[in-house]
């Protein structure tokens, strides 16, 4: 539980929205525990969502150090993200192919390759896709 919030507050530290919604009281541990799990999840979703449109915008400007910055940011949070649901090893699996495809952006911005960041850029759509798929199916 320690590390939950831990992790919870260094999501929050990097920039997430605010999680207050107004909703009945949790009745007992496993309710909490559920509720905070899914904010976390709709904190990390978020995340990924604003580095990825970050890195879009790069990719239109042609601006290789904001591509390869969030990239960077987008591989930290999947890392943080993997670590917390590392017991599914389906997950871990797109954790994987995630930080590979998110390595190859920062690869090819650092290359300035603005083709090789656009083929990066879509294998990692992908692989949030197809994770989200797997996700939806447990």
């Amino acid at each position: 539980m320690r590390l939950f919030a831990f992790l919870s507050l260094l999501i929050l530290s990097i920039g997430a929205p605010t999680l207050a919604q107004e909703t009945a009281p949790p009745s007992n541990d496993a309710d909490v525990a559920k509720e905070a799990s899914e904010q976390l999840d709709d904190v990390w979703m978020q995340k990924k969502l604003d580095y990825s449109t970050a890195i879009l915008k790069g990719l239109s400007l042609g601006d290789f150090e904001l591509i390869e910055a969030n990239a960077r940011q987008m591989r930290l949070l999947n890392r943080i993200e993997g670590f917390v649901r590392s017991r599914n090893p389906d997950y871990r699996t797109h954790v994987h192919a995630f930080e590979r495809a998110s390595d190859e952006v920062i690869r090819q911005a650092k290359k300035q390759s603005i083709d090789g960041v656009i083929v990066a850029y879509h294998q990692l759509t992908v692989s949030c896709v197809r994770c989200h798929q797997t996700l939806r199916e447990e």
